[in-house]
């Protein structure tokens, strides 16, 4: 009876050496992308002359602290004003948000109607621009946003050489506040310079992260904007991959925004990103199967294996944990065996520590001098990974229910 149980767990912990490898396979195609991203030559976008019409986009929900920030930057752009209009779609607002908007000189929708989450306000907001007509384009900004003044010509160019879908380079506006808004730096560095520029590079996609993109509003098509999970960004970027569409990265449209800078909201508000993405994976599956037989392409492989990298990790850790517990009991208490045991769980641990000190340092090496974080940020920086992979296993259990916005100028 013993002999089989002791076998029977062997056999458990071979299978989640297994899934270790195949964990560890999702890792290494993102890490083989990574290296020969970063050895590509990315060939510019030309400077055009014709001038598309922007609907510029502002979601905002009681941001009257903030919501002058974005509408100004944007009139400050070099962009010719006759080729935009600034529109804050203002969404139940209780406080004077829409006011201080008109005041910037902002049109202003108003949104009375209960939102389930800022893909919604997108929605009504898109369907409101289409009815109007005239505009090109669409550009998309959150209510904390300062976009550079060369954001709108570095898009512009891009879309009329060609792509539909664009995204700029994310920086932070409190980079320096401390630790945790740190962390969001060399978070958004990463996705900016490993991520999105790299795939960018090799023709692959890269991924929305949620503002500061634009794309041509034809793509949008009858169904317009229909996006059902609490991560919008990420699904659309994931529906246009599928529909054949990529996203890709525009490097000299900045622009900044603020990170949260305490523990309760970080956690908020990487749940809902946690909650999100599990949403994308369970609900593109099929059809990003469908897609791959009909149109197989390393871009749509690439484009739902990036999007498991980060819960790669995650698993990767609760794989170490749950391998560490099977090996004591099965080990019956020897402190050799033990020790073992202990010890290649620790070196689990080292190696996505280190990677993530590698990976962070040289993000924040690629990106822009402007708005860097702090040194002790990059050093910390595995801690931010470890609660962002355990957000990833926490939603498996207890997923976020209601979108809730992140306070901004407090």
């Amino acid at each position: 009876m013993i002999s089989a149980v002791v076998a029977g767990g062997i056999r458990f912990v071979e299978m989640l050496d297994a899934m270790c490898v195949m964990t560890g396979i999702v890792f290494l195609w993102s890490t083989v992308v990574l290296v020969i991203g970063l050895s590509a030559r990315r060939r510019p976008h030309p400077k055009s002359d014709r001038k598309l019409k922007f609907a510029v986009l502002i979601c905002a929900r009681n941001e009257e602290r903030v919501i002058k920030l974005p509408v100004k930057s944007v009139f400050m752009s070099s962009y010719p004003k006759s080729c935009y209009e600034v529109i804050v779609l203002a969404d139940n607002c209780t406080d004077g948000t829409a006011q201080k908007a008109r005041e910037a000189g902002a049109t202003v929708w108003e949104k009375t109607v209960p939102s389930s989450g800022k893909g919604d306000v997108l929605a009504w907001g898109l369907e409101k621009v289409r009815e109007k007509g005239g505009f090109d384009a669409v550009a998309v900004f959150d209510a904390d946003n300062i976009a550079s003044a060369q954001w709108f010509d570095a898009m512009n160019d891009a879309l009329n050489d060609g792509e539909l879908i664009v995204t700029g380079r994310r920086m932070t506006s409190n980079a320096t506040t401390n630790v945790i808004s740190g962390w969001y730096t060399v978070y958004w560095d990463l996705m900016n310079e490993l991520s999105n520029r790299v795939r960018t590079n090799l023709l692959l996609s890269g991924k929305l992260t949620g503002t500061g993109f634009a794309f041509l509003l034809p793509i949008l098509g009858d169904e317009g904007w229909n996006t059902k999970t609490m991560v919008e960004d990420v699904e659309f970027s994931i529906k246009s991959n599928i529909a054949g569409r990529r996203v890709a990265y525009v490097a000299e449209a900045e622009y900044a925004d603020e990170q949260p800078v305490d523990v309760h909201h970080m956690w908020r508000q990487l749940c809902r990103w946690a909650t999100g993405c599990w949403q994308v994976v369970m609900l593109y599956f099929k059809p990003w199967v469908s897609g791959m037989v009909r149109r197989p392409s390393f871009r749509l492989f690439d484009s739902y294996i990036a999007l498991l990298t980060g819960m790669s990790v995650a698993f990767l850790l609760l794989i170490g944990v749950i391998a560490l517990a099977v090996r004591i009991v099965l080990d019956g208490g020897s402190l050799s065996a033990l020790l073992s045991a202990v010890g290649i769980f620790l070196l689990l641990m080292l190696f996505v520590s280190v990677v993530g000190w590698v990976t962070a340092i040289l993000a924040v090496l690629l990106s822009s001098k402007k708005r860097r974080p702090r040194w002790w940020a990059v050093v910390t920086f595995p801690v931010f990974s470890f609660i962002l992979s355990t957000t990833v296993l926490w939603t498996l259990v207890h997923p976020t229910k209601t979108w809730k916005p992140i306070p901004h100028g407090k």
